[in-house]
């Protein structure tokens, strides 16, 4: 037995060892594959887009600044696509020195956004960061975390493998890993990067897993260094310079006041401040509610002090904006309470600037803030606008 230990595993542990530790190291990968850089038509810079969806031209724009003023990034879910003037990245991109650039869809939860920062950690430090949380993803099915199928077409196999070879603080990593591993089975056909966290994972639950899976580990994680050692987003981050404030100054009262009585005006046949033609579509005169979860089995939860983890380790300059929902359409949105509580606690204790325009009491709603059940109107968006606009010093 011993003989058979010399003579055969010794000798493949130690095969295995020698092909760990060439895969890891850059400089022989580097010089065994020859990867292809590939030349991509620089396009002009966005305000908002639904998602990357594998467009490497915005990848590269991310959380950079190719434009002779300062951005402001805003992450969001399906609220950025509200066709309103009001919307930060057409209102303070129009009146002010400073771009806001969008990224959102339905769907974009916590966990997608931690990767796409994660994914661009070298860019974060002193970045503007602006996240809208919606507490509906935190009720109902939502409160499981975003979906496979979203979180691909925000995170690319490159955003991915920058994950995977680079040197990320190994809590934020193993959280990746892990999040990824309790996904894997609803990925279709999971691209490399997806499977070398899955592996990682699986391997890291005792020395017995690290041995069955590292094989399948040092295999993949070759083929990632040879298809990406030169196809990866720049990590450097051009700084235009301080945000500089406006030299007049916006009539807030007359744009609240103003957006006030449209809402008024386009809410004529229900009390619930909802917009008629949506009224007249979804709602007729019916209520509904929400599908509470308990903040110890949330995910969603969990994924969000994550991210807040990562804001605060990197030194972005972030803030938050808890949007709405209609408490006179949500019946036992209270019940939604003990989750909004512990969101704007963890953001209160990291001492991140926040707007809280979530009410669940129907006497203290402002009915002129939401279109229809979720979606902000334009006073909701002019709220938005003026934190925006105060926190970052776009104002004197």
């Amino acid at each position: 037995m011993r003989k058979i230990a010399l003579v055969y595993l010794l000798p493949f542990v130690i095969a295995l060892l020698t092909i760990s530790w060439l895969s890891s190291n850059e400089k022989f990968s580097s010089l065994l594959w020859h990867s292809r850089s590939s030349v991509v038509t620089p396009e002009p810079a966005f305000d908002y887009i639904p998602y990357f969806k594998d467009r490497v031209e915005y990848e590269d724009q991310f959380l950079g600044s190719g434009s002779s003023r300062p951005v402001i990034y805003l992450l969001g879910s399906s609220e950025l696509s509200t066709p309103s003037e009001a919307i930060p990245y057409r209102f303070i991109s129009k009146y002010f020195n400073t771009q806001v650039r969008a990224i959102g869809h339905a769907g974009n939860q916590c966990f997608s956004i931690y990767s796409q920062l994660l994914a661009n950690k070298e860019r974060l430090h002193d970045a503007d960061v602006v996240i809208i949380i919606s507490p509906g993803w935190f009720e109902g099915k939502n409160s499981a975390g975003t979906s496979s199928e979203v979180f691909l077409e925000f995170n690319s196999e490159r955003f991915l493998s920058k994950i995977v070879c680079d040197t990320i603080d190994s809590d934020l990593k193993a959280y990746e890993e892990q999040r990824i591993s309790g996904m894997y089975s609803e990925f279709n056909a999971p691209n490399i990067p997806i499977k070398l966290m899955n592996f990682e994972y699986k391997a890291s639950k005792s020395p017995v897993h690290k041995v069955c899976f590292l094989p399948l580990f040092i295999g993949e994680k070759m083929l990632l260094l040879r298809r990406t050692i030169s196809s990866q987003p720049s990590d450097k981050r051009i700084n235009i310079g301080s945000i500089i404030p406006v030299p007049f100054a916006l009539n807030w009262d007359s744009l609240f006041r103003v957006a006030k009585q449209h809402s008024s005006n386009a809410a004529t046949t229900n009390t619930m401040g909802i917009n008629d033609d949506y009224y007249r579509t979804y709602i007729h005169g019916g209520t509904g509610k929400i599908a509470p979860v308990s903040v110890s089995c949330n995910q969603e939860l969990k994924d969000f002090k994550m991210l807040l983890h990562l804001l605060k380790e990197k030194d972005v300059r972030a803030s938050f904006i808890i949007s709405p929902l209609n408490p006179l359409y949500y019946k036992n949105l209270s019940e939604l309470d003990p989750v909004i509580d512990v969101i704007t606690g963890e953001i209160k204790e990291l001492k991140f600037p926040y707007l809280n325009l979530y009410v669940s009491d129907p006497a203290k709603y402002e009915k002129s803030s939401l279109a229809d059940i979720m979606h902000m109107a334009d006073y909701g968006w002019y709220e938005v606008d003026h934190f925006i606009a105060k926190n970052y010093h776009l104002i004197e």
